[in-house]
């Protein structure tokens, strides 16, 4: 069987991450470029973003990472079409709720390989995420006020490498999700990269439930604004607690949470449903 995997052309896209595993598992994948669209394929995984729908003959996927933003290009023809719709994000909008019973539950993960290289923290907190914009309005919300709690470092959306690098300067992985008029319930989509670097502190969200994560032991979250700084202000000022939970978080994101294991359970999803 070859699986066929069609997305945009971005070192940071998810179709990347599946191709280094499948080299690693041995496994025969094949990927899209904007030079290379075939008309004729038998099992096709549609990851998001993707410019043009390809359907398989035998099977066709769908990986779709922003539910909450209900995008235009989230096409309801794309969803009917396809057998199955992985989905990092458990909230549906009220339009595509009648897809739910094809939908299957596949969070963002991480690459093991991109964490070895170990750096000194330089900052408490690095923001990353994107913000500027109403569906970011909380995350910036929050980051502001971080801003005046602790020392951080902020950057703008860069290169896979580049931004793993900046992440491992923080000694916190602070991160927020995003909110939108959908809901609150999705994980930040970098959590799991978050988790194999650590200690994290996220926003509590619905979704961490499924992670097989325990809180407090593997990561920490936070309910209000007052709950975050007293959090952060601990994991700072307690550095052998925030080691322990760093290791307990990237134990897990590497036995658990990699895209090894993702494409793992797409295989899986192809051949037994």
């Amino acid at each position: 069987m070859r699986l066929y995997l069609n997305s945009s052309d971005s070192l940071t896209n998810k179709k990347y991450y599946l191709l280094r595993a499948a080299e690693k598992l041995g496994i025969n994948v094949v990927a899209s470029t904007p030079q290379t669209l075939p008309e004729n394929v038998d099992y096709s995984l549609n990851i998001e973003p993707y410019e043009r729908f390809i359907p398989g003959n035998k099977w066709t996927g769908i990986w779709e990472i922003d539910l909450l933003l209900d995008r235009q290009d989230m096409n309801e023809i794309n969803w009917q079409l396809a057998d199955t719709v992985f989905i990092a994000v458990n909230t549906i909008p009220d339009r595509l709720k009648k897809f739910k019973s094809k939908t299957r539950l596949l969070f963002q993960a991480c690459d093991p390989d991109l964490y070895k290289t170990k750096v000194i923290p330089e900052y408490d907190v690095v923001f990353s995420g994107s913000m500027h914009s109403p569906v970011y309005s909380e995350r910036e919300r929050i980051y502001n006020i971080v801003k005046e709690f602790c020392n951080y470092k902020g950057f703008d959306n860069t290169g896979l490498f580049d931004y793993i690098n900046i992440l491992k300067l923080a000694k916190v992985q602070f991160i927020r999700s995003m909110k939108t008029p959908i809901g609150d319930g999705e994980l930040a989509q970098r959590f799991f990269e978050c988790l194999a670097i650590g200690p994290v502190l996220t926003n509590y969200v619905d979704d961490l439930k499924h992670t097989g994560l325990i809180e407090d032991t593997d990561y920490m979250a936070y309910r209000n604004d007052k709950d975050m700084l007293e959090k952060l202000s601990y994991l700072v000022k307690h550095p052998e607690f925030a080691s322990k939970m760093a290791q307990n978080g990237a134990l897990k994101a590497r036995m658990y949470h990699t895209y090894t294991n993702r494409l793992i359970s797409i295989l899986n999803t192809i051949n037994y449903g």
